[in-house]
């Protein structure tokens, strides 16, 4: 507070002393103007009227003994504005309230004191103008320890409901969802639907955080609503799709994607979360690590089942392509890209040679040499499959 002249310092403290002789009827008329102006305190708001009239009677208090010379602003009396401001985040006033009904109490403070002034000598008076703001920057001191309080109780807050719903998240993940009253409290804790469509989604978790970023924020963009978990170095989220299409979500983090991130096929009940993220990190492993990619499970199917079963996969591709395989690369390399350009232009020879700039006779060569290699024909249909799948297994991630 500003330095003050002895007279003027008198004054105040006199005529602070004065207004705390009639608290009770300053305090009933703050708590009048309050439950007039604002909703949340009275017989029908958050704050019930009693609780109310204590809050402004201890702070009113403390401020006039602060006033009157008989307290200084300290720790201990800046635990009485701390206190009420934790007491209203907990019973869920906001914070803009708070501080509108401590300016009603301010302002009925200084015109009590100004009324007490007025009614003295004009040099008491002109004293009292003298250090006319000193109040007001009590009030505004304590207004400030509300604020202090109030974001420190809601910070409490913050992080019990934080830690309840990764608890929660972590049952539904491990299998607690078929227990209905778990599926009841996860949905509320979480702020997810009772029931779906639902996806799991589930994204690499980068150095600086990036990719779990823009997943997170795409769905709060977009109106996804969801959950998110991290564990290990995957971030986990359940998204609820509501009326949208699984192909808006998929075509909205496409066009966003910074890292890799896998999608599980659409589900209804929480309770099958355990076998989407399953699916979902499955497909995430269809991706390179370092692509920047979005899989979803229903489209990457045949690369799941291999990269699900890595052992099987690799005998796949040694016991159908291990002729090829074991050639010296750039006989080996001419071989592999030719087959997977017949494959990804239909099985054409006439298209493959257009994308590989050769004849296509050369094409029919290649694939002559490769049914050679291979002891497997091109126009069986179990050997066209187990080609496909084993071309599939070269290009996926080898972990």
């Amino acid at each position: 507070m500003q330095a003050i002249g002895s007279l003027s310092s008198t004054t105040l403290r006199s005529v602070a002393a004065e207004v705390a002789t009639e608290l009770p009827e300053l305090v009933e008329h703050v708590v009048e103007l309050i439950m007039e102006r604002e909703e949340p305190y009275g017989a029908r708001g958050a704050v019930l009227t009693g609780d109310l009239r204590r809050g402004v009677r201890t702070n009113l208090s403390a401020m006039l003994e602060v006033l009157s010379g008989s307290r200084t602003i300290g720790d201990v009396e800046l635990s009485v504005p701390r206190s009420t401001g934790r007491r209203r985040a907990r019973q869920g006033v906001p914070l803009e309230t708070v501080l509108r009904a401590y300016r009603l109490a301010g302002q009925a403070l200084m015109n009590a004191l100004l009324s007490a002034a007025g009614q003295r000598s004009q040099e008491e008076m002109t004293a009292f103008l003298d250090v006319a703001t000193v109040p007001l920057e009590v009030v505004d001191r304590y207004s400030q320890a509300v604020v202090e309080g109030y974001r420190q109780a809601e910070s409490e807050s913050r992080r019990r409901d934080a830690q309840r719903q990764q608890v929660m998240f972590e049952a539904l993940l491990d299998g607690r969802g078929a227990d209905p009253a778990v599926i009841t409290e996860a949905a509320s804790l979480l702020g997810l639907p009772a029931s779906g469509p639902f996806v799991v989604m589930i994204c690499t978790v980068d150095l600086d955080m990036r990719a779990l970023s823009v997943a997170r924020d795409t769905c709060a963009v977009y109106g996804f609503t969801a959950a998110w978990h991290t564990r290990g170095d995957r971030e986990i989220g359940i998204v609820a799709l509501k009326s949208a299409p699984v192909s808006r979500l998929l075509s909205i983090l496409g066009s966003a994607a910074t890292g890799r991130l896998g999608i599980s096929a659409v589900f209804t009940s929480l309770r099958q979360v355990p076998d989407a993220c399953r699916q979902a990190e499955t497909a995430l492993r269809t991706i390179p690590a370092e692509g920047q990619e979005v899989a979803w499970i229903d489209e990457r199917l045949p690369e799941s089942l291999l990269v699900a079963s890595p052992e099987l996969a690799e005998r796949l591709t040694l016991t159908t392509l291990g002729g090829v395989l074991s050639l010296r690369q750039p006989e080996r390399d001419v071989l592999l890209e030719t087959l997977n350009a017949w494959y990804d232009n239909g099985r054409s020879a006439a298209a493959a040679a257009s994308q590989l700039y050769c004849h296509r006779n050369t094409i029919l060569n290649r694939l002559r040499q490769i049914e050679k290699l291979t002891a497997r024909s091109l126009e069986d249909n179990h050997d066209l499959l187990a080609f496909y799948l084993a071309l599939l297994a070269l290009r996926l991630p080898s972990s």
